[in-house]
């Protein structure tokens, strides 16, 4: 524990550890009011037929699965930014179904340009055009995308709406996969498919507050309150998740396309499901193809399900293993910024002045799963 807090000043330190004992009491204490509402939770549950059982669901086969995240990172150095963008796919464990990717599968981009403030946007939508690809090009009957799907779309736009300010490496790059990889195309076919679902971690929306009629129902989100009233094996039924309309430019993206995916969106539901006793409900957003087939939701269900096998994993592993792989995107990018160093100063003239120009003030990064 000493190592710790090595950086920090003693008075700090101290006011931390006097601190402890206070937050973790609060913590106890709404944990116990938690516990005292769990079986009025799952009463109201019952009542409103939200809970469904995996078992009671028919499962043809053991589906083969991917999952796929992306990654960015942009070092700022003195006089240019290194920029990267990956996503990578990753086949699923399987005991009976077919292994068709025996690799890894990714998209990588590395650049240096000049400083911009949209950098990290349009790094941020060439991430999501990767990892649109990756989950295209899948050949399985499960495809696990780290994330929301409305981030999907925030990102995109977030990526266009900023190309035409910035006459970059970067806004070309986006520019000819939008053009080129059809991408409104590619979004539209991933909304409506009926093999891909997303996991995000967290997010602030809850669908079940208002099902429930809770009385403060800013005070838990969907997540916990699943994990409170769902038993193992247990799964809420599919509800409305994005009313809202989203938008992407109008120069990259028609009335009529912009249309069609927005209805895809509002096509999209959440359920909640808990495989294991050791697992926090996993929330999850479907398709409407998946959500109106019994056949695609338990072939789904059953894709994640077998994808947990142990107690030190908290998701399912091909989304761990991607995770895993995508954090260590910034650590690749280092290594070129040593290269970069290097070769400067071997053929540079003046060895100060370009280690100043190649100096990092400053690392942003992130990933696809929001």
């Amino acid at each position: 524990m000493a190592d710790e807090f090595a950086d920090l000043p003693d008075a700090l330190v101290k006011d931390l550890l006097d601190v402890a004992t206070p937050v973790s009491e609060a913590v106890e204490a709404r944990f116990q009011n938690l516990f005292r509402r769990r079986d009025s939770l799952r009463q109201k549950a019952l009542l409103g037929n939200l809970i469904g059982r995996k078992a009671d669901l028919d499962v043809p086969r053991e589906p083969s699965v991917c999952a796929v995240d992306g990654s960015y990172q942009l070092h700022h150095l003195t006089a240019l930014d290194v920029c990267a963008a990956a996503a990578v796919a990753i086949e699923g464990t399987s005991k009976e179904a077919i292994r068709y990717w025996p690799e890894p599968y990714h998209r990588l981009l590395v650049e240096a340009v000049p400083h911009a403030s949209q950098s990290q946007l349009l790094l941020r939508g060439l991430m999501v055009a990767m990892e649109l690809e990756l989950a295209q090009i899948a050949p399985h009957d499960l495809v696990m995308m780290d994330g929301a799907f409305g981030s999907l779309l925030i990102y995109l736009n977030q990526g266009l709406s900023n190309i035409e300010p910035v006459d970059s490496t970067l806004a070309s790059h986006l520019k000819r996969r939008w053009r080129d990889e059809l991408l409104s195309t590619r979004l539209l076919r991933l909304l409506r498919s009926d093999k891909t679902i997303a996991l995000p971690k967290y997010t602030s929306r809850n669908e079940l507050a208002g099902v429930l009629r809770l009385d403060e129902p800013g005070t838990l989100d969907g997540r916990t309150l699943a994990t409170l009233f769902l038993e193992p094996g247990e799964y809420t039924r599919p509800l409305e998740v994005y009313a809202e309309d989203f938008h992407l430019p109008d120069t990259y993206c028609s009335t009529e396309e912009m249309s069609d995916i927005n209805n895809a969106m509002r096509s999209m539901r959440v359920i909640y499901y808990r495989p294991y006793p050791w697992v926090p409900a996993l929330r999850i957003e479907i398709p409407g193809s998946i959500a109106n087939s019994a056949t695609r939701l338990s072939i789904a269900l059953e894709g994640v399900y077998r994808q947990y096998f142990t107690p030190a994993v908290l998701e399912p592993y091909p989304l761990f293993l991607a995770d895993r792989m995508v954090k260590s995107l910034g650590a690749g990018v280092n290594v070129i910024e040593q290269t970069v160093s290097q070769q400067v100063v071997e053929q540079g003239t003046d060895l100060e002045l370009s280690m100043l120009l190649l100096q990092n003030y400053r690392t942003e990064g992130g990933r696809g799963g929001v």
